[in-house]
């Protein structure tokens, strides 16, 4: 999507629909962008790969197999917790900037603040990729972190009563 630098002054990577090409494209992002059956597919196998890492790591403990389990499916769940609140954060940060009328950027990088107001165009383009696009994939984010903030206090609430 370019732009006449006389309509907008934002450089090329501070524009919200470009950085929302980029994070797309990024490898760590990009997977989440898949349809639902997939992006739930892909969480279930990247929490069963975890999950026997886990059992196998808690297995040379001697403790009662329940106890292996439970402690797995916290320390698994704990971890991938914050792995994909950093993913729902970097939808929400671009979420945001499409939605926003405005657009803050830096000209040359040193603290000169800018501040643009997106023609109706440009804002209409933004919030109909921001709504359609980065809205299903919060969305989906959403799930699977109140999935394992699910997972964590069961498992919490297991092992404080198997002690």
């Amino acid at each position: 999507m370019n732009i006449d630098k006389s309509i907008c002054p934002v450089p090329q990577e501070q524009r919200p629909i470009n950085e929302y090409l980029a994070l797309k494209e990024s490898f760590s992002f990009s997977w989440t962008t898949e349809d639902e059956k997939v992006f739930y597919t892909t969480s279930m196998k990247i929490y069963f790969i975890f999950l026997i890492l886990f059992i196998l790591t808690f297995n040379s403990n001697n403790g009662s197999p329940i106890q292996i389990f439970t402690y797995s499916v916290f320390g698994v769940s704990s971890t991938l917790l914050i792995f994909y609140l950093r993913i729902y954060l970097g939808w929400t940060y671009i979420y945001t900037r499409l939605m926003k009328a405005t657009v803050a950027y830096e000209e040359s990088g040193w603290y000169d603040g800018q501040i643009w107001v997106k023609t109706p165009e440009i804002l209409i383009k933004d919030k109909l990729a921001g709504q359609y696009q980065v809205k299903p994939i919060l969305n989906k984010v959403k799930n699977v972190l109140s999935i394992f903030l699910f997972c964590i206090i069961v498992s919490f609430y297991l092992i404080c009563f198997f002690k």
